[in-house]
């Protein structure tokens, strides 16, 4: 349970069959010289929406690509540019394909059902943009509770809503089927969600789920802020991979800034990156625990994540590590006491998550619970293109920060935990596994170099402009940032891609074919965001 694959990509000089045959696709569909500026090596491809739809699905099924996130903006004259992320395997850098829909003609072909993890996509494009889908099969709002005069990105800074909209959960037939309606509000303290679940005696059938009741239109709230002042909201995108949001936003706009943060800079974003990663995923071996009916491990791993949140409160203030990344740097030095021992504490606290694996892999009671529950395949995972350690524990190798080097991550090598069986058990030692390589992280980075770095200068261009992406991988798997600046520096849109916005229908299919109590477990198993779904 303890001691994970490990899997290293390939290191060659000589491009690869894939990666040429990724540019000869580039050079064959783009209507425009393709450039990779801007998009963290992301060739950017231009296409007539005639040919949106067939150039998606080539990337997809004879480049084997993966539909990373797909999103709209609003440009001048009412134009709407389309762009959807494909990334590679291994070496390959992966395509940004874009389209100009003129306004009164913002109408392409949906990409489904070839593209299955295109669905949430479309819909909130469609109900954000006014973009119609030709064939889409479903055409329901995703996000929206509330109607508007006119989608809310082409509606006023702040739009009325009306009335509540209409909203019909799939039909439920066949004899002995019943409904089991969930939600959106729970007991205990958590986000609201509404969960219709179709069963036959305690036997799950199917699930629907229905979520944006917490949208706060926070790409909007973006719009016309300097880029240090966009920074209190990457972080609160969802508040427990605060770091992570703001690293994913601060990697999408340094570089149009013409900002490269110093090394101790970098290793000290990477140390509470990792941080945070303990915290969290310890956070899921408790409730794992918790939900199979063990307390006492679940006590065990909470004292663990509140040492690792100890950590970051001393380093930065905040148990969440907010307000510490700034535009270029850090608002202030990481406290020299606060670094004193904590190598060693790290590794007192891997020695013990290790420990509390160990034991709750021998306890029958445990093992008998989450053994074949909640099951994701591995091609359901990569038709949904499953990201994270969710994804990993059904085997799709993946991992931004070796696959596709960023910050802190360029000079150090990273373990990749895989397991094949896909259930609750499987993303359990996937994440045990996590904990551990990210408290050897956590060491290295204090080893490597001096972390007391000065804040760094917002901005080395005040009339900077451009676009900018970030792509790292949150505590939930790769988490992606879409910046484009006007000539002021300012923001004129943010696409904000979180990992629960692929991971979420993993649910539908993880507790098919279970019984109704376990369907806490298989939830837990996950640990998706509402909030960071909703944004």
């Amino acid at each position: 349970m303890i001691s994970p694959p490990t899997s290293v990509p390939p290191t060659t000089a000589e491009p690869t069959v894939e990666e040429r045959d990724e540019r000869k696709w580039v050079q064959a569909h783009s209507t425009t010289p393709p450039t990779r500026e801007g998009t963290r090596g992301v060739w950017k491809v231009e296409v007539p929406p005639s040919q949106w739809h067939i150039s998606q699905i080539q990337l997809s099924q004879l480049l084997h690509h993966r539909l990373s996130t797909l999103w709209a903006e609003i440009v001048p004259a009412g134009t709407t540019r389309l762009h959807g992320l494909w990334l590679g395997k291994g070496p390959c850098a992966g395509v940004l394909v874009s389209t100009e829909l003129l306004e009164g003609e913002a109408r392409v072909t949906t990409l489904l059902p070839h593209v299955p993890s295109a669905l949430y996509f479309e819909r909130e494009v469609r109900e954000m943009f006014g973009v119609e889908f030709a064939e889409a099969p479903d055409t329901r709002p995703l996000l929206l509770h509330l109607s508007h005069p006119a989608p809310p990105f082409r509606a006023p800074a702040s739009p009325n809503p009306q009335d509540p909209v209409s909203y019909t959960f799939l039909p439920t037939e066949g004899e002995g089927l019943y409904e089991i309606p969930v939600g959106p509000v729970h007991a205990g303290i958590i986000e609201p969600g509404q969960f219709r679940f179709q069963v036959l005696g305690e036997q799950i059938l199917n699930l629907e789920v229905r979520l944006g009741f917490t949208h706060k239109g926070t790409e909007r709230l973006f719009e016309n802020r300097t880029p240090a002042q966009g920074l209190p909201l990457a972080e609160s995108v969802s508040g427990d991979s605060s770091v992570a949001g703001a690293m994913a936003y601060l990697e999408a706009v340094e570089p149009v800034l013409g900002i490269r943060p110093s090394e101790g800079t970098q290793r000290a974003r990477g140390l509470l990156l990792e941080a945070e990663r303990v915290a969290f995923l310890l956070g899921d071996v408790s409730g794992i625990s918790m939900d199979v009916g063990y307390a006492a491990g679940a006590a065990q791993a909470n004292v663990l994540r509140q040492e690792a949140y100890s950590w970051l409160e001393s380093l930065t203030g905040s148990r969440l590590g907010r307000s510490t990344l700034s535009v270029g740097g850090l608002y202030r030095p990481l406290p020299a006491r606060a670094l004193e021992g904590l190598s060693l504490r790290a590794r007192a606290l891997s020695d013990a998550t290790r420990e509390l694996l160990e034991h709750l892999d021998e306890r029958s009671s445990v093992v008998d619970r989450i053994h074949d529950t909640g099951q994701i395949s591995r091609e359901v995972a990569r038709n949904l293109a499953l990201v994270g350690p969710v994804a990993r524990a059904s085997g799709i190798d993946g991992d931004v920060r070796r696959d596709r080097p960023y910050g802190p991550y360029r000079e150090v090598d990273v373990r990749v935990a895989l397991r094949s069986a896909g259930d609750v058990e499987a993303r359990l030692q996937v994440k045990g596994a996590e904990i551990l390589e990210a408290c050897r992280l956590v060491e290295k980075f204090l080893d490597g170099g001096a972390l007391d770095v000065p804040r760094s200068p917002e901005t080395s261009d005040p009339l900077a402009s451009g676009e900018g992406m970030g792509i790292v991988e949150a505590p939930r798997g790769e988490l992606v940032v879409a910046v484009r600046l006007g000539k002021d520096s300012r923001v004129l849109r943010v696409h904000f891609r979180d990992p629960s916005y692929l991971n979420w229908p993993a649910i539908e299919y993880a507790v098919r074919g279970n019984i109704v109590p376990d369907f806490p477990l298989c939830n837990k198993s996950l640990n998706l965001s509402y909030s960071g779904f909703d944004r």
